[in-house]
């Protein structure tokens, strides 16, 4: 089940630090709320983004993409930097991996480094209980940035049908499982797409796990070979994907260090300086020259990322807390009333950005003597929420008879509060051909809604 040695050393207890805080990161994450609204929570059935206090809505999703792209471009620029740092030290298939592994081998009885000869079957057994319900957490705050997390416990608790995040909650579980229990560093080196496109993003200034040929070969036990390598092979028995890093950088490499950690133990146990595999870079390998961090491509990479960031930060920083659209009834574009006037009908569009509740009132900017009716004004909107108000346009027979068959409107939304913001959208109110000429008739009224 276990195909590596652990291993002790600095970048050990480093990771084990990493692995505890993006743990609990990720944990974390889905519980806290910030005024009553989480923090991450991709709320698809109502169309809502939570991340991090900006609540993004559908017709926003550019801000969406704006986080990915700047995620792939710090990607980027790291990895121009030290190389596979995310494989290595930030990615959950890596960190769980881990942690996984960890479990089995307290399970499993192995004592420090040493395996045990044999696993007894009700161990075996206990690994993959283990694992299940490990995976069963995992799955649950998975699922948990797309559905609150505290209503699927209460409904569990209560036994209540959880829909559709039960179903992705099951899902969630086999897959982990799976992955965890069985494909481990094999989805690094099979099916990682980063781990194809990685080496266009290197050059021979970026850190990589390295092995000094120079200082190691030839290699050979002590005493015999003049290379500090004494060919132990402890850097391919603890490697998560069985690499001989001695045999150059390859694609299988995750720089998860613990060839690192290996070697450093040998070389003091003999008495050799430690560093024969470390973070180097191609050109300190050869001894061509010092490392340039500072060069053309970080460079590239970096200014993209500053765009990104400032160009974020601007469209921020303009971002209206509210937002009103407005759509006129097709099926009927005009309507009279009883006393002679005109009208027509619209639906509004209401959408507060705000993490508070607030009231917006409604007006128009129209000709004299044109009226705007509403079953409800000022209207309420819950925090992140939108509602739809049916509201009619109301215009005197003689205005409409002195003008056009379309004149031009603006619908005026108000935010009531300290700072009474004003949010505007033009619009049309719009006569049929015969209504100029066509005398009203019935008892037709206005039927205002909200």
């Amino acid at each position: 089940m276990l195909s590596a040695r652990p291993v002790r050393g600095r970048f050990r207890r480093l990771r084990s630090v990493a692995n505890a805080v993006l743990v609990a990161i990720l944990f974390a994450i889905p519980w806290i709320r910030i005024d009553g609204a989480h923090v991450v929570l991709l709320d698809i059935p109502e169309r809502r983004f939570h991340v991090f206090g900006l609540v993004i809505f559908p017709q926003e999703l550019f801000f969406l993409w704006l986080i990915v792209i700047g995620l792939a471009l710090a990607l980027f620029f790291f990895t121009t930097l030290g190389g596979r740092l995310w494989c290595g030290w930030a990615c959950p298939q890596t960190v769980f991996t881990d942690v996984f592994a960890g479990v089995a081998r307290r399970i499993q009885g192995w004592r420090g480094s040493t395996a045990p000869r044999r696993v007894a079957p009700w161990r075996k057994v206990a690994t993959h209980v283990a694992f299940l319900a490990m995976s069963a957490v995992v799955a649950l705050h998975l699922v948990g940035y797309f559905h609150p997390i505290d209503d699927m416990l209460r409904r569990i608790a209560g036994r209540q049908p959880i829909e559709a995040a039960g179903g992705f909650l099951l899902v969630f579980t086999a897959l982990v499982y799976f992955d965890f229990a069985f494909l481990r560093q094999t989805f690094c080196k099979f099916l990682c797409p980063y781990a194809r496109f990685q080496s266009v993003l290197f050059d021979s200034d970026t850190l990589v796990i390295g092995y000094d040929r120079l200082r190691g070969e030839p290699r050979g036990k002590r005493g015999v070979a003049a290379g500090d390598c004494v060919d132990c092979g402890l850097c391919v028995a603890v490697c998560p994907t069985g690499i001989d890093i001695r045999e150059g950088m390859q694609m299988e490499c995750i720089a998860c260090t613990q060839c690192i950690d290996a070697c450093d133990g040998v070389m003091a146990r003999i008495g050799r300086e430690r560093g024969l595999i470390d973070y180097r870079s191609l050109v300190g390998l050869e001894r061509l020259r010092p490392v340039r961090l500072v060069r053309p491509r970080v460079l590239a990479y970096g200014a993209l990322l500053a765009v990104v960031v400032i160009g974020f930060g601007a469209m921020l920083a303009q971002r209206s807390p509210m937002e009103l659209q407005v759509s006129r009834n097709r099926s009927q574009m005009t309507s009279s009333t009883a006393d002679g006037r005109w009208s027509n009908a619209y639906t509004l569009y209401i959408t507060n950005r705000d993490v508070a509740a607030h009231r917006f009132e409604l007006s128009i900017a129209a000709p004299d003597q044109f009226e705007l009716v509403a079953g409800v004004n000022p209207i309420p909107v819950a925090a992140t929420a939108h509602v739809e108000a049916r509201v009619f346009v109301v215009a005197p027979s003689d205005a409409v008879a002195a003008g056009s068959l379309a004149m031009p409107i603006q619908f005026h939304l108000r935010r009531i509060g300290s700072d009474d913001r004003v949010l505007s959208r033009a619009s049309t109110f719009v006569l049929s051909s015969g209504s100029q000429t066509r005398t009203p008739r019935g008892p037709g009224g206005i039927h205002a809604g909200h």
